[in-house]
């Protein structure tokens, strides 16, 4: 018997008289069900957020935001399905609507909140469909509309009841009700978001729909918990910080919402599970930004689910970043003309995970760090505060779920400013309007994907090899160094290529190449992406960005040519420009059997 089945059938005899079901462990008709609400939160936690959020405090600032946001939600019309390209951008509008309407009567009492999530949800349920061909939209849409259902479930009256109850079966548990979906092929996010969309509306509406509630979430269960190895071997999830939030979010709703309607989350959560919260703190610089590698975006947003790591691991500091973010929100003035909406879907999540008790310190990051897995990394820290050095790098293979051919590619923020730059993630849209097979045969063609805009290595420009994968070859936490063993990308081209990371002082790093067996009068190019502004001369490049200076000289054992490129406007029309964006370096000649090419970049003290 599934373990859910176990689980539920032992609360059910605990807690109600009545039978259950032998196959599903749903109660039997006559026999009352846990009660609503029984998704991520019951009538108790409410209580509790209200009395916290009366408090000063973190929970108070996000109290206010999530009345302000909704506030200014309030008036407008519902979500309509308007779609831009194969996706339905009204499915996260819809969410955040109805989590924030939800929880807001819940804290308040304020039935005005009840009757506008209703309104929400009533009006998706009236859509044609939740757009099943993209079903990250239908996931996404089914998790609000089930959350929604079950946190206003005594409101609602019974014809809203059966309308929303239909639509989940209809727009989302009876087309996810197939094993031969492409997306349960996959091995990343996909899994994470649809799967917990899906189990989410099938435990809402349990007690009516028994039999295809049980597949549904045994299916979630297993299939969600094999997505655990993406997160190991110590945390660093596969397809980047972004990605992360998003997947593990999901993630996170599951086996939340498994625990507080059966008891128990299972084998959904384990120890690289638990840490990645850890390393998506340590791969933010001092200025809040990502170390963006593959499809990250650079921008770190709020990150509701923080909160909830925090609480697992019963380490406030965890959450440090988010609550940051919300002393600015409120003492900004939350009700101020033309105020920004918080966009987050989730935000209103942050409040049923944060503690009640004040901010908590920042945990403070290692002066190094550095992990295996599909993306290898090694990050390194020097000083303390906004201007201290953060430097990292990476290996890995392109070829993975939202992978750049970014293996060997590094970052450098110092001073107080981002030296080097990574463009993240394209409009996915925009590409595929211009008719661009994003995640097929043309993903290489587009600019910031490809390898002529990361700062990595080259040899004759030919890109490196998409399958192979670079790893991290030796780390040492004492001299502040990794090595990146890139050999298997250039097979064919060189014997051995190897890149070092060396921190040598509290203003100063280097890179130090090894080029060995490639061939006599082949071209091997080093290049450095930025935004500052470029000044060259025989010996290296100056950079100068926000009253900083950054100098970077180059030292080789073969004649340099150095290179200064505008990168602003890529080749391919379909390719957005990129503002201020330049290709700095340099390139040699291979006119021995090894080589070496060492870059040194040094933070020029202010005048």
């Amino acid at each position: 018997m599934d373990t859910f089945v176990v689980v539920r059938t032992l609360l059910h005899s605990m807690r109600f008289p009545g039978s259950v079901t032998a196959k599903t462990g749903i109660p039997v008709t006559g026999t009352p069900p846990l009660p609503h609400p029984r998704l991520l939160a019951s009538a108790g936690d409410f209580d509790r957020i209200r009395e916290g959020s009366a408090r000063p405090g973190p929970l108070r600032d996000a109290f206010l935001l999530l009345r302000e946001t909704a506030e200014r939600e309030y008036a407008e019309p519902p979500v309509e399905r308007i779609f831009v390209g194969l996706r339905l951008p009204s499915a996260g509008e819809a969410l955040r609507r109805i989590l924030n309407f939800a929880l807001l009567y819940r804290l308040t009492g304020e039935t005005r909140w009840a009757a506008r999530a209703e309104r929400e949800m009533l009006a998706v349920a009236a859509f044609a469909d939740w757009n099943p061909s993209f079903f990250l939209n239908t996931a996404t849409i089914a998790a609000g509309v089930a959350i929604g259902y079950d946190w206003l479930y005594d409101t609602l009256s019974p014809e809203s009841r059966r309308t929303i109850r239909e639509a989940l079966v209809r727009h989302a548990l009876r087309p996810g009700d197939s094993d031969q979906l492409h997306w349960r092929a996959l091995h990343n996010n996909w899994v994470q978001v649809c799967e917990t969309g899906l189990a989410l509306s099938a435990l809402a509406i349990a007690e009516d729909e028994s039999e295809l509630a049980s597949v549904t979430i045994a299916r979630a269960r297993r299939n969600v918990s094999g997505i655990l190895d993406t997160y190991a071997p110590s945390g660093s999830y596969a397809e980047g910080p972004s990605y992360w939030a998003y997947g593990t979010t999901f993630h996170v709703l599951l086996a939340e919402a498994l625990r507080t309607a059966t008891g128990s989350f299972g084998d959904l959560v384990d120890a690289s599970f638990l840490q990645s919260a850890d390393v998506v703190n340590l791969l933010t610089g001092p200025g809040g930004d990502f170390f963006n590698y593959g499809d990250a975006r650079e921008k770190r947003t709020f990150l509701p689910v923080m909160y909830w790591f925090a609480r697992e691991t019963a380490r406030p500091g965890v959450a440090a970043t988010e609550h940051a973010r919300l002393r600015v929100f409120p003492n900004d003035g939350p009700t101020g003309p033309g105020r920004i909406i918080f966009p987050d879907p989730f935000f209103a999540l942050a409040l049923l995970w944060m503690s009640v008790d004040p901010a908590s310190d920042p945990v403070q990051p290692p002066a190094a760090w550095a992990t295996e897995g599909v993306n290898p990394l090694a990050i390194f820290r020097r000083g303390e505060g906004r201007e201290s050095l953060f430097a990292g790098i990476k290996g890995g293979r392109a070829r993975s779920h939202h992978g750049h051919m970014d293996a060997g590619g590094f970052i450098l923020e110092l001073g107080g400013v981002r030296w080097t730059a990574d463009l993240g993630a394209p409009v996915y849209h925009d590409l595929e309007q211009a008719g661009v097979r994003l995640f097929e045969e043309d993903r290489w063609s587009v600019y910031a994907l490809g390898p002529h805009s990361h700062s990595i290595p080259l040899i004759d420009d030919i890109p490196p090899d998409e399958n192979a994968a670079a790893t991290l070859h030796r780390f040492s936490a004492g001299t502040q160094s990794a090595v990146i063993d890139l050999t298997p990308l250039y097979a064919g081209r060189a014997g051995r290529l190897h890149r070092e990371l060396r921190i040598e002082s509290s203003d100063t790093i280097v890179i130090g190449d090894t080029l060995a067996g490639a061939a006599p009068g082949a071209r091997y190019r080093f290049s450095w992406m930025t935004r500052a502004a470029v000044e060259t001369d025989v010996t290296g490049v100056t950079l100068r960005h926000g009253g900083r200076t950054l100098r970077i000289d180059f030292i080789a054992d073969a004649p340099l040519e150095i290179v200064d490129e505008d990168a602003s406007r890529p080749p391919a029309a379909y390719d957005a420009a990129q503002p201020g964006l330049r290709r700095v370096g340099a390139v040699f000649g291979v006119s021995k059997p090894e080589h070496s090419f060492v870059t040194r970049a040094r933070l020029i003290p202010a005048s």
